[in-house]
């Protein structure tokens, strides 16, 4: 039985989710809850959390979308092959997350968005100085960012790093191993594929339309 994935219809947090399933071949249902203001007030109070995105395995409801990122990693062998490697999985997936977080407060910022944008833009370069150490630390930067297989965070990290390329294309040019690591990902069959889609193309990265 398939998974069933409901989110709005644009990347947000849903993309990671939709990248790690494509890639691995796992199946879900991905349901597009409309971006509707009166519908939205009608089906969040019966969300388990009252927020989306939402996944549903059998009866069990989850929210939170790292949450069922670790759910359905820890389901699809996807998290690491010994408690290190989670650990380390779950390290950097929260500082990855602390990007995001600041990625998002510029991009929903209620007001002087160009101005937080080009003040966050130029410490780009500082915050994925980490990315790229413990990135060069796994065999020299050449697969993953843990271990010899994928697992959920580069899923994460890659997603993150597509929306920063948008906001600030060459952002990735001082970190080359980063940016191979992102090529490589991109480059990836049923990754490309999914991503040279119309509707990927036509989707919005963002609620407000910002990019």
């Amino acid at each position: 039985m398939p998974y069933k994935f409901v989110y709005f219809p644009l990347r947000g947090r849903g993309q990671s989710f939709r990248y790690l399933c494509t890639d691995n071949d796992i199946a879900f249902e991905d349901e597009a809850f409309p971006a509707d203001e009166k519908q939205w007030a009608v089906r969040k109070p019966k969300t388990v959390l009252g927020q989306l995105p939402i996944l549903f395995d059998g009866d069990l409801e989850i929210g939170q979308s790292n949450a069922i990122l670790r759910h359905v990693a820890r389901k699809h062998d996807l998290y690491g092959k010994d408690e290190k490697e989670k650990t380390l999985i779950d390290m950097l997936n929260d500082q990855q997350e602390d990007l995001r977080v600041a990625y998002l407060g510029v991009i929903y910022a209620p007001a002087d968005y160009d101005a937080k944008k080009t003040e966050f833009i130029k410490g780009i370069p500082d915050k994925l100085t980490v990315f790229e150490k413990m990135l060069g630390k796994n065999h020299g930067g050449s697969g993953y960012f843990v271990g010899t297989k994928q697992s959920f965070v580069d899923y994460t990290i890659f997603d993150m790093l597509d929306n920063l390329i948008v906001l600030s294309p060459g952002c990735l040019d001082g970190t080359p191993l980063l940016k191979a690591f992102h090529c490589r990902i991109a480059s990836k069959d049923k990754i490309a594929k999914l991503r040279q889609s119309e509707a990927f193309k036509k989707m919005f990265i963002n609620a407000n339309g910002k990019q």
